[in-house]
């Protein structure tokens, strides 16, 4: 009887996987080139905040319409199945050291630079557009997203610990009656954010919080970071605004954005990825206390 064994990848076909895997990966930055990449990512990344850039840039990629991912077997968990002949979108998943390596390691002395990593591989996921509910018994999982309206007042409580970020960051918040219909404004020098006080606690939220993507780019700043010009700039804050609110479930319009088609076509491509981190940086820090402060909401409910 013959027996079959599993074939070990060599030296050159891991390699050759790396590079595949390399170029896969720059597809996906490469899509930030034109503005239709850009919002796409955009509306992705509030759906999958929590996700690091490189599997937002995938999911963006390989199906626009996701906003919830899962495994085969996590969906059949969740009372749905994958519809037949789907195709799988692949992201980054990390492979710990299993615990057979891990004794071993231990075995061996358990020295610091020998211990196992973790590494990552591309895997398979699928979108709540690729699954259907499964028939009873099964209870399935609600998958639909909270919808609020920018001019609704149920986002108030977040603005007391907006207010306190800006402190974080070395700025002061204010409310007052602003002339000439400016909804706010970021002051450089004193670094001083005043939100016009007549609108409703959502739209005074969306505000403060492109406000205080301004007032991040001063106390925030890292080596590596792009240099903005004014546009750029806008380009930035902006973005981090409307990734931050979609995430919070208000459809704000990406068509508001600034796309600078000239910077994207001169820009080099790792200018863009680092603009993209840039964003991704910043709007993960006002996403923290936002999404902390919705959840203590729903708790006391």
């Amino acid at each position: 009887m013959s027996t079959s064994t599993s074939h070990r990848p060599t030296d050159q076909e891991r390699a050759e996987r790396r590079a595949r895997d390399r170029e896969y990966a720059q597809q996906a930055v490469e899509r930030l080139r034109s503005s239709n990449g850009w919002q796409q990512w955009l509306r992705t990344r509030a759906a999958f905040h929590s996700y690091s850039l490189g599997n937002q840039l995938l999911i963006a990629m390989q199906h626009s319409t996701a906003t919830q991912v899962a495994g085969f077997r996590a969906w059949l968990k969740l009372g749905y199945c994958v519809r037949k002949g789907e195709k799988g979108i692949r992201i980054w998943a990390p492979c710990p050291p299993t615990s057979k390596q891990l004794e071993t390691w231990r075995q061996n002395g358990s020295k610091a630079d020998e211990r196992p990593r973790t590494f990552f591989k591309l895997t398979a996921v699928f979108a709540q557009d690729q699954v259907q509910e499964l028939p009873p018994p099964a209870v399935p999982a609600p998958i639909e997203c909270p919808i609020r309206e920018l001019g609704g007042d149920d986002l108030g409580p977040a603005l007391p610990r907006l207010i306190e970020l800006g402190a974080e960051i070395g700025s002061t918040v204010s409310f007052a009656t602003i002339a000439g219909g400016a909804r706010g404004f970021y002051e450089l020098d004193t670094k001083r954010i005043v939100i016009e006080q007549a609108m409703s606690a959502n739209q005074q939220v969306a505000t403060l919080v492109h406000e205080l993507a301004h007032a991040q780019l001063r106390a925030d700043h890292q080596e590596g970071d792009p240099v903005l010009d004014y546009a750029s700039e806008e380009l930035v804050v902006e973005s981090v605004a409307f990734t931050c609110v979609r995430s919070l479930g208000i459809a704000a319009d990406a068509n508001s954005i600034p796309y600078l088609a000239v910077w994207a076509e001169r820009a080099d491509l790792k200018v863009i990825e680092r603009t993209a981190g840039l964003i991704d940086r910043l709007a993960r820090r006002i996403e923290t206390a936002l999404h902390a402060t919705v959840a203590q909401e729903q708790l006391a409910v």
